[in-house]
């Protein structure tokens, strides 16, 4: 049964799709208090920065950091590029082509990824407060996955969401994925699909192998990073602050200063538009709504009742509104062209809302489960998804999943649907760990072929100054109705509909400790996570203990590669402000 509340009050606001959206100049969040503290500050880099040095304590509560509101100043890189000081590393050779297996359905795949989207924070589980009508709407015509897994943050998800692998066969705390995966679009390219990234990349950006293009895609353009100024796309991963917009094969010049969710969809409906019906389709739409900084225009935060809705609210759920709205707009050139019919749309956040104060952005909304994105309660890993599309079965449309799928499975879902062969066996590397749920999804089979899986394992990352055996593992298990969750996590307070909201207050939240032992919950039975079986099923526990130890010993992690402030530097220095692969010419990993 899907959780959802009717609370709230009624808003009777209509969106429209277009597919032409306009630049709003003035945003809200940061930019909008600096219109309000610094009138002009968009055409006077002297008098901008002097101004926020003046009114920074006026600015903190929205801009956050001192660097972040600074950055804001006149940040348009010239669009003619300086050649980069030496040849990008070439890819891995892709593996040849081969003919699909014969009467593969070989649909288009459209792979949306909203950022940091809360269980509460879409429409269909939050209705009157969350306004999302064309998800709304294409749920209905679809499949909710109720119990869709994810880990705890982006990045780890993402890999998981490439490789098929889980998160602890990938990389847990790394950003970037072992040059021996075969990643999604590479095995679909070698079946006779068209693939292309827009948005958000998160899988590594030292060397140009890593990029979109490098790891299979034809075309990309979007950010290689995990996190950004909105308008700006001001970045500080990379070893030292830059613009982090990349297209391709080469920073994305003259694409900066707007935006970013209006960049992506424009990018998303021309290739939509410009596509050979001819060819198979896959397109990986990773918008960087609604991550940090919680920062959208007036137009989708308006749309938000003052009288009902905390400023936090509107503007993080207004993300939401834009990302639908998106949505929205390239689903509708799929369903015009004619492709829509044989689409696959699958919709998806990487993890939870970040609801706590040890989150970034800290607005997100998980109701009605427990923790938020950085923890591995299910508000933090169980997340918002559902299919549609023409592909879905007019038998089993409106219906509602309730067993598990983890975002590993789509790897040989969809490889499976294009006719490829999932198979990615490289010496030394963990196999595939994904199941395909084509069979689940369209009733085939009544159950999942998913029973048990393990979300994380990491040495606990919030005790750093500990030996091992005193900080233990930060982790959780899911098998059958149970789940078992180690160590210390963020926060594990539950939200309510409207969250947050004027009583937040972030300051009066606690982590929680799970300690060694483990907490135990029957999550079929208790959701929300209310009442800790440990002392009560000590056997179950013991149980549960033994599985994840077996499954911890087969933790598998690419090698951490050391930033490089100096040439980090000169590539941006020779790219007029620009970040991106800086390490090529160094000899990869």
């Amino acid at each position: 049964m899907v959780l959802q509340q009717l609370f709230g009050a009624l808003l009777f606001v209509y969106v429209v799709c277009s597919n032409n959206v306009n630049v709003v100049a003035q945003g809200t969040g940061c930019q909008q208090e600096l219109t309000k503290y610094c009138p002009g500050w968009e055409t006077n880099v002297t008098f901008c920065k002097s101004c926020i040095h003046s009114n920074f304590a006026k600015l903190e509560a929205n801009c956050s950091t001192l660097s972040r509101a600074l950055a804001k100043c006149g940040m348009s890189p010239s669009p003619t590029p300086s050649p980069p000081p030496s040849p990008p590393d070439p890819p891995a050779p892709p593996a040849p082509p081969v003919p699909p297996r014969p009467g593969a359905p070989r649909p288009h795949v459209l792979l949306w990824v909203v950022d940091d989207q809360g269980f509460a924070n879409i429409g269909f589980h939050n209705p009157f407060n969350v306004i999302t009508p064309h998800a709304d709407s294409l749920v209905k015509e679809g499949l909710i996955l109720d119990r869709h897994y994810t880990f705890r943050w982006c990045a780890p998800t993402r890999s998981s969401l490439m490789t098929g692998r889980l998160p602890i066969h990938v990389f847990q705390h790394t950003s970037h994925v072992y040059r021996e995966f075969e990643m999604l679009p590479m095995k679909l390219k070698q079946v006779g699909y068209k693939t292309h990234q827009v948005g958000k990349w998160h899988l590594g950006f030292y060397y140009s192998w890593m990029t979109p293009v490098g790891r299979g895609y034809d075309t990309s353009l979007g950010y290689l990073g995990g996190g950004e100024d909105h308008y700006t796309q001001q970045s500080t991963e990379f070893g030292c602050d830059g613009v982090d917009l990349y297209q391709s094969v080469a920073p994305a010049y003259g694409l900066n200063g707007t935006y970013a969710a209006y960049t992506y969809n424009n990018e998303a409906v021309r290739i939509a538009t410009q596509h050979n019906l001819s060819d198979p389709l896959f397109m990986y739409v990773a918008l960087q709504c609604m991550h940090a900084p919680q920062e959208v225009p007036e137009k989708y935060s308006n749309m938000y009742n003052s009288n009902v809705y905390s400023d936090d609210y509107a503007i993080m759920n207004g993300m939401a509104t834009i990302a639908d709205e998106v949505l929205g707009n390239v689903t509708s050139v799929f369903k015009a062209r004619g492709m829509w019919e044989n689409t696959l749309l699958i919709y998806t956040s990487d993890n939870g809302g970040p609801a706590g104060e040890l989150a970034s952005g800290h607005s997100g909304n998980n109701f009605p489960l427990r923790g938020g994105k950085t923890n591995v309660f299910e508000g933090g890993i169980r997340v918002t998804a559902f299919l549609s599309g023409g592909l879905i079965p007019a038998s089993v449309r409106g219906e509602i999943r309730t067993g598990y799928i983890h975002v590993s499975d789509w790897y040989p879902t969809v490889i499976g649907l294009a006719g490829g062969d999932p198979t990615n066996n490289a010496p030394g590397l963990p196999p595939v760990d994904g199941y395909d749920m084509w069979p689940y999804i369209t009733g085939k089979n009544d159950t999942s072929p998913r029973v048990q899986f393990m979300i994380s394992s990491e040495p606990n990352p919030y005790k750093k100054n500990y030996p091992i055996k005193e900080a233990g593992w930060n982790g959780a298990l899911i098998s059958g109705n149970y789940k078992l969750i180690l160590g210390l996590q963020t926060y594990a307070f539950w939200q309510a509909p409207n969250y947050p909201n004027s009583s937040t207050n972030h300051k009066t939240e606690k982590m929680f400790d799970c300690g060694s032992k483990g907490c135990l919950f029957d999550i079929i039975n208790d959701p929300s996570e209310y009442h800790d079986l440990a002392d009560t099923m000590p056997d179950k526990l013991k149980e549960m203990q033994e599985i994840f130890a077996r499954e911890n010993a087969t933790v598998f992690e690419a090698p951490k590669v050391p930033s490089n402030v100096s040439a980090c530097e000169i590539y941006r220095a020779n790219h007029k402000g620009f970040v991106g692969p800086y390490l090529d010419g160094s000899g990869s990993p």
